[in-house]
């Protein structure tokens, strides 16, 4: 939980001011479009992948730069001061930049990294005099990116922890006890990159029809928060089962955010028991999560890589 400057996971204690410099990207586990729908979430920082800052040699910012654009953004609905802008602005022009090989579009928090990088480095510190407002100043500064955030994607980067939203809607820091013995996970990549947003919208048009809704609220949200339990808990056998029925809802009721060369893959590898794909993020592009217990790895596709 978010107490004073500390971020308190069991048996642990990070002082912010000691975080390291370098931001992970993030997978989101379970909860793809049901958190829309008010259910529980869980997110793991996803290290493969990562932002960190750098310096170069000095230079001028050009007026068109996009990190200005998003300086004078922030400081227009005064979510930063003007000190912090100046201060953004001068290490720029001395050479410091963000840097990270997180792909963009892909579902693994690229934005949600650089707002924690930003967050870590220049506001904290002017942000400590009211220290539970970390989750709220994340999701602001990430709404530019998406038009609406919960803060979760940088909440998991600044921290570097798992994030858990519980049934009440609160987000905390958990622990990751990591995949049950005899689980592996791919990222199978579509080649497509994504926005977000327009993918949001659809699925809001989508849930207006009652039934769409129900099968949302009876079918795959009672999935979704059981296997975070059994994620959490280890429970391997009934954690298989509801990631089944989880991308086999995926599949059937959200085959238009499937690309067509995606469905044919997904199609081929659910062939295999014990194998099953699911969405990373909002779909529509970007990685799709493959996940197994089979005793034979996924072959035949050079657009997968092995996370877990």
């Amino acid at each position: 939980m978010w107490t004073g400057n500390h971020l308190s996971i069991p048996g642990k204690t990070i002082n912010k001011t000691e975080l390291a410099r370098i931001y992970p990207s993030k997978l989101l586990l379970f909860g793809e479009y049901s958190v829309l729908s008010g259910s529980q979430a869980l997110a793991v920082p996803l290290p493969h992948w990562k932002g960190e800052w750098i310096q170069e040699e000095s230079n001028s910012m050009p007026e068109d730069s996009p990190l200005l654009t998003y300086i004078d953004w922030l400081k227009s609905h005064d979510h930063i001061s003007a000190a912090s802008a100046a201060h953004m602005i001068n290490d720029a022009e001395e050479g410091w930049k963000y840097v990270a090989d997180i792909p963009i579009g892909y579902g693994l928090g690229s934005s949600g990294a650089f707002v924690a990088a930003l967050y870590d480095r220049y506001i904290t510190k002017e942000n400590s005099s009211n220290p539970s407002s970390d989750l709220l100043m994340l999701s602001k500064m990430e709404s530019y990116f998406h038009g609406a955030s919960s803060g979760m994607d940088p909440m998991v980067s600044f921290s570097g922890q798992a994030v858990y939203k519980d049934e009440a809607g609160t987000f905390q820091s958990v622990n990751d006890p990591g995949w049950p013995e005899g689980f592996q996970v791919y990222l199978l990549d579509s080649g497509v990159e994504r926005s977000t947003g327009p993918l949001v919208q659809i699925y809001k048009e989508l849930i207006k029809d009652r039934e769409f809704k129900l099968k949302i609220e009876h079918e795959l949200i009672p999935a979704v928060e059981h296997a975070i339990h059994f994620y959490l808990s280890g429970t391997g056998g009934m954690l298989e089962e509801c990631i089944s029925i989880i991308s086999q809802f995926q599949r059937e009721y959200f085959s238009m955010l499937i690309p067509d060369p995606i469905k044919d893959q997904w199609d081929e590898l659910i062939e295999t028991p014990g194998m099953y794909v699911k969405f990373c993020g909002a779909g529509g592009g970007g990685f799709f999560q493959v996940i197994t217990t089979a005793s034979q790895q996924p072959t035949g596709m050079a657009s997968l890589t092995r996370i877990f």
